[in-house]
This record gives C-alpha cells, structure tokens and sequence, in this order.
C-alpha cells in the first residue's frame, strides 16, 4: 500500500512535519528513471518529485499529483524572486527534525527512501521547494489579506447571507433653533466642541441602519471611518462622526468562513502564476494504458 501523510506547515518557521498515518513501506516500488515531465519557465519538473509528493500526501492520481508539484515550483520561483531563500543548513535542519518525527535516522530515511527509488538529493531538493512554496503564500498571499483588517471583513460579510453590518459612531444633536448660534463650531466639525457647546457629550453607539432613524442611517451608509457629516429632521440637527464598520457573522461560522476566503485567495494566486508563466507538460510524462509513470 502507498504510505499516506497529513501535512502540517508550521509557516513560521518555513517547516513542514510530516505525521504519518502508517510506517514507511516498500510493497509498492517504483522502477523510476529520473527523466523530466514539466517544465516550469524553463525550469524541469522531474518525476521523482512527482512521485515524491505521490507518497508524501497520498495522491494516487498520477495528473493531481504533477499539477500540484508544478504549482508548488511556480510559487517556489516567485518566493525566490521576492528574494525568500531556503540555505541549505536549514534544509538539512529540516530533513533532521523530519528523520526524528519519524523515529529514523536521517541515513534511516534515506534508505527507506531510497527503496521508492528516491534519493536524498531529491528529498531535499523537494524539501526546500516546499518551503519555498510555504512562504510565498503566507508572506504574499495570507499576510496581505489579514493586514487589510477592513478588506478582510467586507470579504467574510459577502461570504455570509447571515451576517449583519454594524456600525459604531459619535453622535451630538443641536436643537435646530440653535444651530446657526454655532455655525462656526458645526463647520469645524469638532464633536467635543459642539458637544460642549450645547451643554452635553457625544453619544457613542453601536447599531444596525434598520434600528436608527432612517436620516442618521442614510449618512452613516455613505460615510467613511473618521468623517463626519449631518443629518437633520425637524427639531434637531445631527452631527454624526463614524468610528467604525464591523461585519458581525453568526457564532461558530466565522473561522469556517476565514478558512474558505484563504483557500479561494490561495487559488487565485497559483492561478494568476500560471496564467503569468510558461509551462509545458510533455506528453510523455502520462503512462500508456497498462503502464505506469516512469516505465
């Protein structure tokens, strides 16, 4: 049976621990000639790292598995080209934390490597790949997106036909018949000023648009965090400041939701690599019927 592992990117320190599911075996062996199968701007993408990831995830599908390695090379490629760079004492390091998380030696590791017709060259060569491919989407993909806090909320709202958007603000009525005894105050738009002015403080609030009279909601939809605008209606005059939007979602779904936004984001960055990059599979690299890659 082909060995299958969960994969556990602990992106911070561009490590990836392998947990196995079962020990290493050799009842599948493969007769590997390491020839080239892609070729990724002009880089080759070789069969034994497409095997490598084959029994690494557990992928038996010879297609998925060569798919995957080519986007695993093209966000390598960019990292690099940010200037991310993986020494090769760190991909030594690496290899040995592997080699100890699974009971092994490194010498261990190779050997029973070795009986799938990979090397330790190979191992390292995709060890470092990997990691590459770990930092280009936490540091170019993941990162951005949880910076931009604002962005990030508008994104889980529009994934949520549940969610509700709240809005904070400060908020000063002037009685209408005063309001142009403090003209000056109201063009300076200073809340505090005003507020003292007409002997009380800002109100500060947290509400939905429906719960607030339709004049306040119909500013604060169109205001900005950190402007300030008026509303009025017969008696008084508003001076409303907006502090803040939140996007508020039902209890227990909004990591769900997080989860889905930086896998379609994750998506969307491989697919813009490609769509920026040459890539040629040669025909070759898929088996005839009856056959398997490599043969």
């Amino acid at each position: 049976m082909k060995k299958s592992f969960f994969v556990i990117p602990l992106l911070a320190f561009l490590f990836i621990s392998f947990i196995p599911k079962e020990g290493f075996t050799a009842n599948t062996r493969w007769e590997l000639v390491d020839e080239t199968v892609a070729d990724v701007n002009g880089e080759p993408v070789l069969l034994s790292d497409v095997k490598l990831y084959e029994l690494l995830f557990g992928e038996n599908d010879f297609k998925r598995a060569l798919n995957k390695v080519i986007d695993i090379y093209l966000a390598a490629q960019y990292a690099q080209e940010k200037g991310v760079e993986i020494p090769p004492q760190r991909v030594s390091k690496i290899v040995e934390k592997f080699a100890k998380s699974q009971g092994i030696s490194v010498a261990r590791l190779y050997a029973e490597l070795q009986k799938f017709g990979l090397g330790g060259a190979v191992f390292q060569n995709f060890i470092e790949k990997y990691n590459l491919y770990v930092a280009a989407i936490q540091l170019f993909v993941l990162k951005p997106l949880h910076e931009n806090k604002e962005q990030l909320e508008l994104l889980v709202a529009a994934h949520s036909p549940q969610a509700k958007t709240f809005y904070t603000f400060e908020i000063v009525k002037v009685p209408k018949k005063e309001a142009l005894k403090y003209e000056d105050l109201l063009v300076e738009e200073n809340l505090n000023k005003i507020a003292q002015a007409v002997g009380t403080k800002p109100l500060k609030l947290t509400s939905t648009l429906d719960a607030l009279k339709p004049q306040i909601a119909k500013v604060l939809k169109r205001l900005k965090p950190g402007k300030v605008d008026f509303a009025e209606d017969k008696n008084y005059l508003y001076v409303i400041k907006l502090d803040k939007i939140e996007y508020r979602t039902p209890e227990g779904s909004r990591d769900q939701i997080i989860k889905q936004i930086e896998q379609e984001k994750i998506e969307q960055f491989l697919k813009e690599l490609r769509q920026n990059a040459v890539v040629k599979i040669l025909p070759e690299a898929f088996p005839k019927e009856g056959q398997t890659a490599g043969q």
